[in-house]
């Protein structure tokens, strides 16, 4: 018995360590290719900093310099963009979430579960179905390149999510609760605010991390609506990308950084999980 799960648990642990491998050689690579020479990248394929190739500071210097002020437009508009559809997504989802979770209704041919997934099939539905639309509209409302345009499609665009993530998290939450709320004199908004919403941090953090990373990562959007006041990280790195040759060096330099924001993200908001966890294995 023993044996068979000494076997079991180093079989575990060797395929996570072959998953960790596959998961960190791209980063890894992005990180050397940064520090790489021109020559150093197209000579062939070298691994190791100092001793596989010269280290330079070419794509960095580059970064700070020559296109600082595009670089630091893109990171800063994303930032921006990114941080506020998410919480406008989150707060807006999570009140509709409530009402689908604890009230009925019936629109003859709607009904919770028809209003639900009506919601969510924007989500589902392919970006480029509406950019068109969105186009003309926000070209009729002056809304093109701008902050608050952005903010708009980003939050109408993981909205959807939002909602489909919290509506089982307040389902799981006992009516009785609210219930002991209305007794000692908490109003209806209170109840949520005070009791509800706590219960669901998790809910909440796991909607505002996936909201993040799509508004982070969304390129689309940002190609059609924007062109120069608005324009966010992953549309500068293309045009970079698309006004000069393939200079790998900077692009992997501009990649490092551009995925800290995120991870930085996923860091804060982690302590809600471990929260959670914890209080689980109290139980």
């Amino acid at each position: 018995m023993g044996t068979a799960s000494s076997r079991a648990r180093w079989t575990r642990t060797a395929l996570l360590t072959l998953w960790i491998l596959f998961a960190l050689l791209p980063m890894y690579w992005t990180v050397v290719t940064a520090f790489k020479l021109p020559k150093a990248i197209y000579s062939g394929p070298s691994f190791i900093p100092g001793v596989d190739f010269k280290i330079s500071t070419l794509s960095w210097q580059t970064l700070l310099t020559e296109e600082r002020a595009n670089f630091i437009k893109g990171i800063l508009n994303s930032i921006v963009l990114a941080s506020v559809s998410s919480f406008l997504s989150v707060l807006f989802g999570a009140f509709a979430a409530y009402g689908l979770a604890r009230y009925k209704y019936d629109y003859k041919l709607f009904k919770n579960d028809d209003l639900g997934f009506l919601i969510v099939s924007q989500r589902i539905m392919p970006p480029i179905v509406s950019v068109l639309a969105l186009f003309i509209i926000f070209r009729t409302f002056g809304l093109l390149d701008t902050h608050v345009g952005m903010i708009l499609a980003y939050t109408a665009f993981n909205l959807p999510l939002a909602l489909y993530l919290l509506k089982d998290f307040f389902s799981g939450i006992p009516r009785e609760l609210e219930e002991a709320a209305a007794v000692d004199g908490y109003g209806k908004l209170d109840q949520i605010i005070r009791v509800v919403l706590p219960l669901t941090a998790p809910g909440l953090a796991a909607a505002y991390m996936l909201s993040f990373f799509f508004a982070w990562n969304e390129f689309l959007f940002a190609l059609m609506l924007t062109f120069d006041t608005a324009m966010t990280l992953p549309v500068i790195i293309t045009s970079w990308n698309t006004r000069m040759e393939p200079k790998w060096w900077f692009l992997s330099a501009v990649s490092i950084i551009a995925i800290i924001p995120p991870s930085i993200v996923a860091v804060l908001l982690d302590r809600f999980f471990m929260e959670r966890r914890f209080l689980r294995g109290t139980r």
